[in-house]
Formats: structure tokens, sequence, C-alpha cells
């Protein structure tokens, strides 16, 4: 049988942070190329993110693969489109206000290709040069990108990394892979940040609140294949997911009042290790 391809193999592996995506809203006029070609952009980024979405909840693998093969294409794509747009074509989106949104769905893209340095720079130039034309959600969402990247470089080295006959030296790979997640500097932090740039009933929060569970869930993944056990009920960092999954169950019940903020509540709660769902 032809084993899956890396980006299929890591989403089936880790539907959690993978499938976690957003679709950016964007207004635009028409008649004009270089917006017709970030609505193109934009169009592909989300029709990947849809396809990520939807294998989340499929519980059939094959179902899951056919869904995912379409994936890296749609993110290429939709940066294909931004490369597209010239000199020209920036000072147009500039002086609509749309080149913030622009950078952001780049650095978004080159992210979600594993193109990690690029995004950041993508990112940076947003955030130094464009200030002025980042929305709430774009300023938020390249705030938490860090987070988001570090979060994928520890899953990455979590199943990169066969356990050893030495303790010591697997204990040094999970210190690494924590201080990644939960450490200091670590991805929670990076989105708890994030977190804290937009108002506390901002759409994006339910996005930033799952990524940091998303991030807890791979710290649990981490310890069980290298320490062979669950966090203790005590641990800070259990606590700390506890809290987020009770903010996103807060959340919901405004965004998403009913079962269905109800089922993403307790599916957060089952794969991140067995956690109390908050009460209804």
């Amino acid at each position: 049988m032809k084993a899956n391809p890396p980006f299929i193999r890591r989403v089936l592996l880790n539907r959690v942070t993978a499938s976690i995506s957003l679709a950016l809203a964007v207004l635009f006029v028409t008649g004009c190329v270089s917006i017709n070609r970030l609505r193109e952009a934009q169009d592909s980024f989300n029709q990947a993110a849809a396809a990520e979405n939807a294998a989340r909840v499929d519980a059939d693998p094959a179902n899951t693969v056919a869904s995912l093969a379409s994936v890296p294409a749609g993110y290429a794509s939709a940066l294909l489109s931004l490369g597209k747009l010239e000199s020209k074509d920036q000072q147009s989106l500039q002086q609509d206000g749309l080149w913030g949104t622009t950078l952001t769905l780049k650095a978004l893209c080159q992210w979600r290709l594993g193109q990690y340095a690029e995004a950041l720079a993508s990112s940076a130039d947003a955030q130094k040069n464009f200030t002025k034309q980042l929305y709430p959600r774009d300023q938020a969402l390249l705030t938490a990108l860090p987070g988001l990247i570090k979060t994928d470089q520890a899953y990455a080295k979590t199943y990169s990394y066969s356990p050893s006959l030495d303790p010591a030296l697997d204990k040094a790979h999970l210190e690494e892979i924590i201080s990644l997640l939960t450490g200091p500097n670590g991805a929670v932090v990076d989105l708890k940040n994030a977190r804290a740039a937009v108002d506390t009933n901002h759409p994006v929060q339910g996005y930033l609140i799952q990524a940091q569970l998303a991030a807890y869930r791979n710290y649990t993944v981490a310890n069980d294949r290298l320490n062979h056990h669950a966090p203790a009920p005590n641990d800070l960092s259990r606590s700390n997911a506890v809290t987020q999954l009770s903010d996103l169950n807060n959340l919901l019940k405004t965004e998403k009042p009913g079962p269905s903020g109800r089922q993403l509540v307790v599916y957060w709660a089952e794969v991140c290790g067995n956690l109390s769902p908050p009460p209804p």
C-alpha cells in the first residue's frame, strides 16, 4: 500500500492542530484586478480550510484522505495568486486599506504549507510597516502565528523521535517539546498574547482558544509517548487547559447556543485527555 503524503499523514495523526482553520472575511468591491486576485487567494484559502475542517469531523479515514488530497494545492494556489500582485497592485490595495489583510493571508498560507521562516517574515513586514492597515482580527492572527508554528514544530518533534532505551535522552527531548508548547515563551503564551490583542467577545477568540487547546493536546501526546503517563491533575498546563475550555464554553453559549456549540466543547474535553467539560 502506498504511504500517504506527509501533509495528509500529519493531519491524519493530528487532526486537532491541522484542522483549526479560519475563513478570512473581507468585503470586496468589483472591477479591480488587484482586489480580484486577493479575492481569488481568499477563496482558495477558504476552500482548503474547509477541507481540513471536514476531515476533522469525518470518521471515515478513506474520506479523510480524499478530502485532504487537495488541501496543500489550495494553500499553494492562494499563495500563487498573491505572488502575481505587482507593485501597482500593492499601491492599489494600500489605498483601499487591504494590504495588511493581504500580508496576513500570505503569512497564513505560508504557515499552512510549512514555510515557517517565510510566514514569520511576512508577519513581521505587516506588523512593522503596515500596522495601520491591520484589522483587530489580522493583528491577533499575526500575534498568534509564532505559537501556531511552535505547535506544529512540537508535533513534528514528537513523532519524528523514536523513544530510546536511555531515559535521559527521552527526558531531554520531551523538555524541548514542552518548552515549545507550554514553556514561558511557548505556543500557549503566544496565543494568550493574541487573545489579549482583541476584545473578549471578538469572533477570533474562539479560534485562538481552540489553538491553545490544540497546543495542550500536543503536550498530552508528547507526555504519553515519551513519559508514558498523562499530565497529573495538578499539572499547571492541565489547569490552564481547563480554564481555556471554560472560556470556550462561555464564548460558544453566545456564539453557538445549542447542540453544535456544546458538541465542540465536549470534543475538546475528550481529545485533551478527558477533561471534565464545563456544565452546559
